[in-house]
């Protein structure tokens, strides 16, 4: 890997120059039909579903520490690798991912940027099949100042002016005008922020450039130091914003898993 730390947002290009390095560690979030016939060299396969823990009222939220350790050691991840994460769709499964690591306190890792999309669109080289891993035995834990907030703190935080909540999800959604919970609507106090509206598709799924990503933050007047919660419905999307504002420095991130999804089918929370 050498001692130059990888950016929080790899390019392609950036990340064919490092492909067989020994603390690189590649992890594809597309489903396994698309691993199968066409992944990044040597990226390993991880499902999503084994990143959350499936619960009828909230599938967004966290599983328990032995099974996150058991998925992580079954791709074979150590405290030495810098990790690569990417998915075929819009990077959000991927980030999820990555938020996912901070909560266990593994800091070095980067978001393709652009995913496979992108990679394949600028025609580099791919592999097939599954790759082979090195399963570890190492045990996961969620640091007590991990970035995730439950249920409780966000009842417990709803009149705080500290923080800002930002919901992720549409603009139909968080009207309430699309309905896929038992109630529609948004948490009390939070601002809509489109997690499409941080996307290029026109330049490969990328994130758009820095300034642009900046122009759409500074609409929202939110401040770097700030802390600040995303949500969407089951917390992928507000994953990608996440990672999206941890790009531009903002460093008071946490994220509430359980989402509208949790939200909205508990009767006795407040909705807008």
């Amino acid at each position: 890997m050498g001692k130059a730390q990888l950016p929080l947002l790899l390019e392609p290009d950036q990340l064919l120059t490092q492909l067989g390095k020994n603390n690189l560690l590649i992890i594809d979030l597309s489903d396994l039909e698309t691993h199968r016939a066409y992944h990044v060299p040597g990226a390993v396969h991880l499902p999503y579903e084994l990143l959350t823990r499936e619960l009828p009222a909230a599938p967004g939220k966290l599983p328990a520490e032995a099974p996150l350790s058991q998925t992580l050691n079954l791709i074979g991840l150590t405290a030495k690798h810098h990790v690569v994460a990417y998915d075929n769709g819009d990077n959000s499964e991927a980030c999820r991912l990555l938020w996912t690591l901070d909560l266990i306190g593994h800091k070095h890792y980067s978001l393709l940027n652009g995913g496979l999309t992108a990679w394949l669109d600028e025609r580099h080289p791919t592999d097939s099949g599954i790759a082979a891993t090195e399963p570890g035995e190492q045990r996961y834990s969620y640091q007590s100042d991990a970035p995730s907030v439950d249920l409780l703190y966000m009842l417990q935080n709803l009149n705080n002016d500290k923080i800002q909540l930002i919901d992720a999800r549409t603009p139909e959604e968080f009207e309430g005008e699309l309905v896929r919970s038992q109630r529609g609507g948004h948490i009390p106090g939070a601002i809509n922020l489109d997690h499409r509206h941080l996307l290029s598709p026109e330049h490969s799924m990328r994130l758009k450039s820095k300034s642009e990503l900046q122009s759409s933050i500074n609409e929202l007047k939110l401040k770097p130091k700030q802390e600040i919660i995303t949500y969407c419905h089951t917390h992928r999307r507000s994953a990608l914003v996440y990672i999206a504002l941890k790009s531009l420095g903002f460093s008071n991130l946490k994220a509430y898993p359980g989402s509208w999804d949790e939200w909205g089918n508990n009767l006795d929370t407040p909705i807008e």
